[in-house]
């Protein structure tokens, strides 16, 4: 089980690295092809910090799509493993119980998800901002420094860093509540329905699977 744990987490950390490897190549292509490298950073300010997008943005998306794949694989697997074996043992009303359910709640939970990508997106703005106005200082220190314009540097940055803090504050409010929510409908009320789910079929006098058994002997 150790072998096969370590290589299962191999296999995604090489699948992470051959994507970001062929999406960044791709991307730096197109970016250094021409003069598009100066147009987006001169002429057109519909992309912003595209350092952080080739850099920093590239590696969390290819570790967000390596993770759903994962997250999504296993999960299917074990799924159809275990409605093969509750079919067979119990028939198709208690599986048909749980995967109705786990619709109406992945539903639901989506629903509940969906701010999750717009404040991911102001999240990576802001702080793309704030590496900004950091890098600008840098570049540009000697004149700033010429001009003593350092108390105004110094109000840009803090307003930038607030701006982010107060962003990152809302958005972790927003992931306890979801995880809150998320605890209870995927954990305890899933436990519930799975019980009921199972126990179904013993309170059943006539269930094809159990004529042999007497109701004395199923609840006991």
């Amino acid at each position: 089980i150790a072998v096969v744990n370590n290589v299962l987490k191999w296999s995604i950390g090489e699948l992470k690295l051959r994507f970001r490897t062929n999406l960044s190549q791709y991307l730096y292509n197109e970016y250094l092809k021409g003069f598009t490298y100066y147009k987006m950073s001169n002429l057109d300010n519909r992309i912003a910090n595209a350092d952080q997008l080739l850099t920093t943005d590239i590696d969390k998306f290819c570790e967000s799509v390596t993770d759903l794949y994962s997250n999504i694989c296993k999960p299917l697997l074990d799924i159809v493993i275990y409605v093969y074996r509750l079919t067979t043992n119990l028939g198709g009303t208690t599986p048909g119980i749980l995967l109705l359910y786990l619709f109406f709640s992945g539903v639901f939970l989506t629903n509940l998800r969906k701010p999750t990508g717009r404040l991911t997106v102001l999240e990576q703005k802001l702080e793309g901002e704030f590496r900004y106005v950091n890098s600008r200082l840098i570049t540009n220190s000697e004149e700033i420094a010429f001009y003593k314009g350092n108390n105004r540097e110094k109000l840009t940055i803090l307003a930038s860093f607030n701006k982010l803090v107060g962003h990152l504050r809302k958005f972790l409010e927003f992931r306890v509540g979801m995880g809150i929510v998320d605890n209870m409908v995927a954990k305890y009320i899933a436990t519930v329905v799975g019980f009921y789910a199972v126990s179904l079929p013993f309170f059943e006098k006539d269930h094809p699977l159990l004529t042999g058994s007497q109701q004395s002997e199923r609840l006991s």
